[in-house]
Formats: C-alpha cells, sequence, structure tokens
C-alpha cells in the first residue's frame, strides 16, 4: 500500500477559526507531522507542529494576529491559503490551496436573507447567484492549484457583493 498524503481545510462558520484535517492514507503511521500556511496577502509561512488524527485548529494569535489568545477572537482574512502539510518521516510533501470565503459567505448570507422575501426582483437574485457562481468558479481554481484565478474571481465576487450592500 503505498502512502496517499491528503489534507483538507474545513469549510469555517466562525470566521476567527482555521481548522485542518489530515485524512492521508499511512501503511505505517507517521510519528509526527508539519505544517506550513502561508496567508492570503503573506509570502512567507508560518510554521506549526500538525497533530495527526486530529482536526487541528488555527486563530489570529497562531499566526501572530493578535497579542493574546482569546483577544476578542479576531477573524482570520478571506482568500487564498497556501497550505503544505509534511509527515515525519519523510513520505512525501501534500501541497494544496485553499480559498478560505467566511467573511464574504456571512456577508452575502445576509443579502440572501433580505431579498429572500421579496423574490419578484429578479435582477436582485441574478446578481446573488452571480456572486455565488464566482465563488464556486474561484474554490474550483484554489482546488486545482490555480491560486491567481481563485483571487481574481474572488476579488470580481467581492466587488460585485460590495455594491449590492451599498445599493448601488
Amino acid at each position: 500500500m503505498n502512502v496517499q498524503l491528503n489534507i483538507e481545510a474545513l469549510k469555517a462558520k466562525d470566521c476567527a477559526f482555521l481548522s485542518i484535517l489530515d485524512n492521508s492514507l499511512y501503511p505505517v503511521a507517521p510519528t509526527s507531522a508539519e505544517i506550513n500556511i502561508t496567508l492570503p496577502g503573506f509570502s512567507d509561512p508560518y510554521n506549526f507542529d500538525f497533530i495527526l488524527g486530529e482536526v487541528n485548529t488555527f486563530t489570529a494569535y497562531s499566526f501572530g494576529l493578535t497579542v493574546e489568545g482569546t483577544d476578542s477572537f479576531t477573524p482570520l482574512p478571506d482568500g487564498v491559503y497556501r497550505l503544505e502539510f509534511a509527515p515525519c518521516p519523510n513520505v512525501g510533501v501534500a501541497n494544496r490551496y485553499h480559498l478560505r470565503t467566511c467573511k464574504i459567505d456571512c456577508r452575502l448570507g445576509v443579502q440572501w436573507a433580505k431579498y429572500v422575501d421579496c423574490c419578484d426582483d429578479e435582477k436582485m437574485l441574478y446578481y446573488l447567484d452571480k456572486i455565488e457562481f464566482l465563488l464556486k468558479g474561484a474554490e474550483a481554481h484554489a482546488d486545482l492549484c490555480n491560486p491567481a484565478k481563485a483571487t481574481e474571481l474572488y476579488i470580481k465576487a467581492d466587488d460585485l457583493l460590495r455594491r449590492i450592500e451599498l445599493d448601488c
């Protein structure tokens, strides 16, 4: 049986947390692992020990973005995260891109809730659907290791949503 490395960033409902699961298949279980996480807009990765067999959770405090562990649980940024997972002993490296959409999903949910009862506004429903379409495309590009295109589509979705929020 060969090693099949795979990590998955879980969809966040609380924007303060980034949860990552190792769901790899190992013929012999590794003794430890590390993960490098590069935040959107950052060039240098943050290195963490990774606990195998558990969901590993990271916060703004983990990345040094806040000074206290409970500092209002500051939300992590949306955007493309680069994840590099390496078990030890070395059996390879799993590289993944994850498009985090927690904040924009919350904002989009507010707009859906606002317009769900007045379905006669087909133009607004068209724009809300278009935002979701752009986000799905952005997530697909992140999964396909195309972070530039994922970022471009995310920015388009964010811009369109911002115009709706401002009633433009």
